[in-house]
């Protein structure tokens, strides 16, 4: 099963057309797919003290118990985003803190992470307003090498390389259509390096 975790607030937008693309393309493929539209669901992303304390002791909240089935049996999850303020927005940043949560995501050996997501294939596409190629000299290494090192590598998830998707805002439909492609072959890449 393919988990898609998707972060924007509607669908009615490009976002909307690549986690379109994205899941049909998987279904071709013969694979299940489950989407998590976090704004659809209206997900609490708020890791309260009375859950950050219980999770340390792996107490969780039935909704947390219920996301981590699924992150378990998943094959391999996407993220799915539009970078806002250099991150996710607000709301996938908080489904992150609650979901990789300790004594599932990860455990401790003193302040030693000790990885449980098993080379688990973790996938990115993320989109900017920005230019792919103004992109690529700064920010692209900086947000792609945070997510895999306090993400990926902390958590134990075999990192498979993001794709960025640039100038969204301002692209015609040509433009557009060419990205959707590139969703489709990320689909061949990933099933490629991800050994899903």
């Amino acid at each position: 099963m393919q988990l898609i975790v998707y972060m924007h607030p509607t669908t009615d937008s490009f976002n909307g057309q690549v986690l379109q693309k994205y899941e049909e393309q998987w279904r071709q493929r013969g694979e299940d797919v489950v989407i998590r539209n976090l704004y659809a669901q209206s997900f609490d992303p708020v890791l309260g003290l009375e859950e950050y304390t219980n999770s340390l002791s792996s107490s969780y909240p039935a909704e947390m118990k219920e996301e981590h089935a699924l992150w378990r049996s998943a094959t391999a999850v996407t993220l799915i985003y539009p970078i806002w303020w250099g991150s996710f927005p607000a709301i996938g940043k908080g489904y992150l803190d609650r979901v990789l949560s300790y004594g599932f995501a990860y455990e401790l050996d003193g302040e030693t992470p000790i990885p449980k997501m098993n080379e688990k294939p973790l996938g990115m596409i993320y989109t900017t307003g920005s230019p792919t190629s103004s992109w690529a000299k700064k920010e692209k290494a900086c947000v792609e090498g945070i997510v895999k090192a306090s993400i990926a590598d902390f958590c134990g998830f075999k990192m498979v390389e993001p794709l960025h998707l640039g100038y969204v805002v301002q692209a015609d439909q040509d433009e557009h259509e060419e990205m959707l492609e590139s969703v489709r072959r990320y689909v061949e890449k990933f099933r490629d390096k991800g050994d899903v």
